[in-house]
């Protein structure tokens, strides 16, 4: 089979990412997958693939990409691409040269073509998770190819479009969902009570490991803690009194005082939430 896609210029962490690999957390592994799973699933159902086919995974703008064959081609997320708009498929051609555009708020842009992306899959899946050196991570001149050979049932169409009703403004996001912990009583009323009625920034410390929040010192208990469990979407207060909220490849265990847990649903909304913007949560009971 032929490439159909050859990376030019790979960017800042790139990678192709579906579904990620649950149930492997007891040895260490974190579950992984696409920071933004509802734009990874809108990408893909512009072309009628399954919903978590292994899509890219573009961080910010600047990446470049070289098509080698003609083919649809998706687009979801914070930014578009050359030719192709954000949350729409058209087809694109061999020998265009693609750049990812620059876009006020969000920081994910997932890429999908007809079938998803072939790459070895680990553990079940085809997700990079670099620390374990597991799947593929974009580097210039790296070949892609496709998962199913065709595109023809597109062919007497122009493009496609999402709803309006279905797009994100990632510049908006709304309030966001919080779960009680195993450790939330153990916290004084004050801290929870600013965790979920003061606004929140996220930090310059970011990646898909965790998200550094910055906000009202909160008070943490006192004493040590054994290390537990840790699944995405546990906000944990170390020491300093900023949350770090775990992100798909973060850690399996830990040993900060877990505050809450953020809705799932929610977790997407917070993956695109650039440094410096306001979030405000809210709790669910």
């Amino acid at each position: 089979m032929e490439a159909i896609l050859q990376i030019t210029n790979p960017g800042i962490g790139g990678s192709v990412q579906d579904a990620g690999r649950p149930g492997w957390k007891r040895f260490g592994v974190p579950p992984g997958g696409a920071m933004d799973r509802q734009a990874l699933h809108a990408a893909n159902r512009l072309l009628d693939n399954l919903p978590d086919a292994p899509a890219l995974e573009l961080v910010l703008n600047g990446a470049e990409l070289t098509w080698l064959r003609d083919t649809w081609v998706a687009v979801a997320g914070a930014c578009g691409i050359d030719g192709v708009s954000a949350w729409s498929a058209r087809k694109v051609y061999a020998g265009m040269r693609c750049r990812v555009l620059p876009s006020t708020a969000g920081i994910w842009t997932y890429l999908a073509i007809p079938g998803g992306f072939s790459v070895p899959h680990w553990l079940g899946s085809g997700s990079a998770y670099p620390r374990a050196e597991l799947g593929a991570v974009l580097q210039k001149d790296l070949r892609l190819y496709p998962g199913l050979t065709g595109d023809e049932r597109f062919a007497q169409i122009q493009g496609r479009r999402l709803h309006p009703a279905e797009l994100r403004d990632y510049a908006s996001p709304p309030t966001l969902k919080l779960w009680p912990a195993p450790h939330t009583e153990g916290f004084s009323a004050a801290s929870r009570a600013a965790l979920a009625g003061m606004l929140w920034r996220v930090g310059n410390q970011w990646d898909r490991s965790g998200f550094r929040l910055e906000g009202p010192m909160l008070d943490v208990p006192p004493g040590n803690l054994p290390s537990e469990p840790v699944l995405p979407g546990t906000i944990q207060v170390p020491p300093g009194g900023q949350p770090i909220v775990t992100m798909p490849d973060g850690p399996t265990v830990g040993g900060y005082r877990k505050l809450a847990w953020l809705d799932a649903s929610d977790l997407a909304w917070l993956a695109q939430a650039r440094p410096g913007q306001a979030i405000k949560f809210a709790w669910v009971r």
